[in-house]
């Protein structure tokens, strides 16, 4: 579910979003608006016009949004209700070193210090900067990459640990493509006039950064040619966004030795060791194509020009962090130029998002006590049981499915566990370090705790009871490896959900939200995850022919629909979330 405004764009929704009627009162009343509707529309003839028309009429973008819908105007909101629990735990002068309220406090006050922050400038990056000054061999380099991946950099490639897809019981290290600057390889690659004007509106945007930094115009210039060309060849041999979603292809097995074979010029045993003390049997490599460039590179590309590579990367993940020079020329490049903004967010909003993003769980914990009443779970409960009970009467009576896939579409539906509101058990933050020294020095402590934390984890049971996202998250999730379903507290606020309001009004928001999710586990990528996560093949040949006839319509339909201008949306891409809406919407 998204946004329904979009700057410069029309934008068509087989899910016609009911939240944007609803005002959920305090009292148990009708909570649908005849102001926010266009009742001159037929309702046949354009539902979305006449369910939403007069809100769409009365309401305008904000400059710092680009699109706009229920999903921005709760986030506001939640971020409002975070950033009043972040004042007062920041006005707790004498709280004890180690606790939940002194690393809160202190991170919130540093990324507050605009004095400090503007004082500073490149200071608390300056040991990196030497760190790349002082390479001096491809070793050097590769052992610095690996420290850039402990720190939540992501300099050429990534990776971490994650759930097996073929027995979700154990962990795996997963290898993935990255170290790109611009958000899709798409923009590398295509020679539309948009995709060439985005190219050279980045090299400008890398020089101009490289300049801030201290460098002539001149040089600046040259680092931002070689940066391109760098990554340029790694989009060459990165997965397109559609390749990504194609599930099984991304499960490729490796030993060490099969991937020195694939990557001999990467250091693999040596990188491995420096990023943990984990002895890696096999790891699981998502794009094989791309490591092996990553090898090419490796010997093709001058150390110098890494070098100026890793500082981009350095300065590009930080950029936001840093003193106003680094911060709005970061934002006119991605915000404004890239997306459209009009506005930079104001401070606090942008460090009340980092701050929760960062440490979600422990704001978490005082989040749910002011915003979620017992009352509210005990609810969802009830909602979520039978929204199960309505897809389980859909899949009983599909026509088309034979009886052998139908049990165990049965199975899974009865299997999938469900996260409300927020987890039985917190996250422990004990290791966690936090100093009133520097915003970006937290930022980077917070990426290496979770870093190693990640990794305590290989090697032990999976943990079921982890949550994937913090309590105050304004979304909801479906995991196919843990076939689980989550409805954060976040989302759980009107006018999604009100526990006070008409069943209908909740069943045509959040069960619509709840349906959308259930569905998730049997899309075009959930479906090949069984009861248990694995990646199995539980369909037979006949129904996954059948499946295919039918989601085939969905995509013909998106194919037609035109974003801006000639641009269609990809109906293969958006697949999986137009199956859920439509599930999501049928099934509530």
């Amino acid at each position: 579910m998204r946004g329904i405004l979009k700057k410069n764009s029309i934008f068509y929704f087989t899910l016609a979003v009911l939240t944007l009627l609803v005002s959920c009162s305090d009292k148990f009343e009708s909570a649908i608006s005849k102001e926010n509707m266009d009742i001159t529309v037929k309702p046949g003839d354009d539902f979305f016009r006449f369910a939403n028309g007069g809100w769409l009429d009365k309401t305008t973008i904000p400059d710092d949004k680009t699109s706009y819908g229920n999903f921005n105007i709760l986030r506001e909101e939640c971020d409002a209700n975070i950033h009043n629990i972040l004042e007062e735990v920041s006005k707790i002068s004498d709280a004890k070193y180690g606790s939940t309220t002194q690393k809160i406090s202190d991170f919130y006050y540093t990324g507050m210090d605009t004095v400090k922050i503007e004082s500073d400038g490149l200071k608390p990056l300056q040991s990196e900067f030497d760190r790349i000054d002082n390479l001096k061999t491809k070793q050097d380099l590769q052992d610095l990459i690996a420290r850039f991946h402990i720190y939540g950099l992501d300099p050429i490639f990534g990776g971490g640990i994650e759930q097996d897809f073929m027995n979700s019981t154990i962990y795996k290290f997963y290898l993935v493509q990255a170290g790109l600057g611009l958000p899709d390889r798409n923009y590398y690659t295509k020679n539309d006039d948009r995709s060439k004007e985005i190219r050279a509106e980045y090299i400008k945007h890398i020089s101009r950064m490289f300049e801030l930094m201290g460098i002539n115009r001149e040089i600046a210039m040259n680092y931002a040619s070689t940066v391109m060309d760098i990554e340029i060849r790694l989009a060459q041999k990165s997965k397109t966004r559609l390749e990504m979603r194609n599930i099984q292809s991304l499960y490729n097995k490796y030993s060490m030795k099969q991937l020195k074979k694939l990557s001999p010029n990467f250091n693999w045993r040596r990188y491995f060791a420096n990023i943990s003390n984990v002895d890696f049997e096999e790891v699981i490599v998502m794009s094989p194509r791309f490591f092996e460039e990553i090898s090419v590179l490796m010997n093709k590309v001058s150390l110098d020009s890494w070098k100026i590579y890793l500082r981009w990367n350095l300065i590009n993940r930080s950029a936001e962090f840093l003193n106003a020079d680094f911060v709005n020329q970061d934002y006119k490049f991605y915000s404004e130029f890239l997306s459209g903004s009009k506005e930079i967010q104001i401070r606090w909003k942008r460090v009340t998002q980092s701050v929760n993003g960062s440490i979600g769980e422990l704001l978490g914990q005082l989040y749910v006590k002011k915003h979620f009443p017992p009352e509210s779970k005990t609810k969802m409960v009830k909602l979520v049981e039978n929204l199960k009970k309505s897809l389980r009467k859909r899949i009983e009576k599909l026509e088309w499915m034979t009886d052998s896939t139908k049990l165990a579409a049965l199975e899974k539906l009865e299997s999938m566990n469900v996260n409300i509101g927020y987890p039985d058990k917190w996250e422990d933050f004990t290791k966690l370090e936090i100093k009133r020294d520097s915003y970006i020095n937290n930022i980077r402590r917070v990426a290496y705790f979770n870093h190693y934390k990640d990794f305590e984890k290989y090697g032990k049971p999976v943990d079921k009871e982890k949550w994937i996202m913090s309590p105050q998250t304004v979304n909801a999730g479906y995991h196919p490896i843990r076939n689980d379903i989550t409805f954060p507290a976040g989302i759980l606020q009107p006018p999604f959900f009100n526990p006070n309001a008409e069943d209908a009004i909740n069943y045509g928001s959040i069960g619509a939200v709840i349906g959308h999710e259930m569905t998730h586990g049997f899309d075009d990528q959930g479906r090949h995850f069984d009861k248990n996560g694995n990646m199995v093949d539980w369909w037979t040949e006949e129904d996954e022919v059948e499946f295919k006839k039918r989601t085939q319509l969905l995509i013909d339909q998106f194919n037609e629909f035109v974003v801006i201008d000639t641009l269609h949306i990809s109906g293969e891409l958006t697949l999986g979330e137009n199956i859920a809406d439509f599930g999501g919407l049928t099934v509530a």
